[in-house]
């Protein structure tokens, strides 16, 4: 089935060499491999301190794991001030749009793996949903991103760069807001709603926010800034799992009846009462909620911090 991106990567590869525009670097670098290690190490180990402490609870192990991952991190991010070439330009960040952009992409993963992942869950295991029916729920959603994606040259025409990265953050958090109104009885409705509010604003920070952050740094520095925004997408899905899962997972774990560590290893416990069942759904749904709670703030807190810091008008 991986072979329908065939044709699509084929057609790029063709049109990118005529379409284009090559920028040389006047300087040229290596791959460091200690720093590679670093942030491989480090996030590695952090991801694992963090989803353990969540799930069975904090031990010496754990915060062993958890302080030397931590410690990785730290020397990688002192590395990158001390080597000719970084893995990751720090001094990138000194920009202020080119941050906020960065930080856009970043927490927009975040929130949308995170919601995602646990809507999943909710829709078949609390609701009872079958995947297919689960599946055709989350295809509204997926039509608005889509379109929203495709048509964000015309929305950022009329409405200027700064106001569509703004309302990225407004929309997503009111989006995942809506999950706040899902019940163990139902929220499909809500469920359907939320990924419609909230595609809007993963398709336009999808669209805009390499676009912004390589217009916000000097054309030589411009494959660095798209690859951190590029990796600040792949970390935010990840960290979207590892915070807001892990925050979820606790509170069921808190909670919960205490049979086992998650939802469906509860409802498939063989010793499970009608009781526990209950229990059980109304945890995960209190997990749920404050973890897209926490997402839905943490969004409309950087649309605030953006629309006040950014200037009116962004550089093209």
């Amino acid at each position: 089935m991986f072979l329908i991106n065939a044709p699509v990567v084929l057609a790029l590869l063709l049109a990118a060499t005529v379409l284009l525009r090559e920028v040389r670097a006047t300087r040229y670098g290596r791959i460091d491999l200690p720093s590679l290690l670093l942030s491989f190490a480090g996030i590695l180990l952090f991801t694992y301190s963090i989803k353990s402490a969540a799930a069975v609870g904090f031990t010496a192990s754990q915060i062993v794991v958890g302080v030397v991952g931590i410690t990785a991190l730290a020397l990688f991010i002192r590395r990158q001030t001390k080597i000719a070439f970084p893995l990751l330009d720090l001094s990138l960040f000194k920009d202020r749009i080119f941050s906020i952009a960065i930080l856009t992409g970043l927490l927009s993963l975040v929130v949308w793996s995170a919601a995602g992942y646990l809507s999943g869950i909710y829709l078949q295991s609390v609701l009872g949903f079958e995947v297919f029916t689960a599946a055709l729920l989350t295809l509204p959603g997926a039509v608005v991103l889509t379109a929203t994606c495709i048509g964000t040259s015309r929305i950022v025409e009329r409405l200027g760069r700064k106001a569509a990265l703004v309302a990225t953050h407004f929309l997503i958090s009111a989006g995942v807001f809506v999950l706040l109104f899902t019940t163990t009885e139902a929220g499909a409705i809500a469920f359907v709603a939320s990924t419609v509010i909230a595609g809007v604003g993963y398709g336009l920070s999808f669209s805009l926010v390499a676009e912004i952050a390589v217009s916000a740094v000097p054309p030589e520095r411009a494959g660095a800034a798209g690859s951190i925004a590029e990796t600040s997408n792949e970390i935010g899905n990840s960290l979207g799992i590892t915070l807001l899962g892990s925050l979820a997972t606790l509170v069921f774990r808190l909670s919960g009846p205490g049979m086992a560590g998650t939802l469906n290893e509860t409802l498939e416990h063989a010793g499970v009462t009608a009781q526990a069942v209950v229990q059980a759904k109304e945890a995960f749904l209190s997990g749920l909620h404050l973890a897209v709670g926490v997402g839905g703030l943490l969004t409309l807190l950087v649309g605030v911090v953006a629309w006040l810091w950014l200037p009116r008008k962004l550089p093209e």
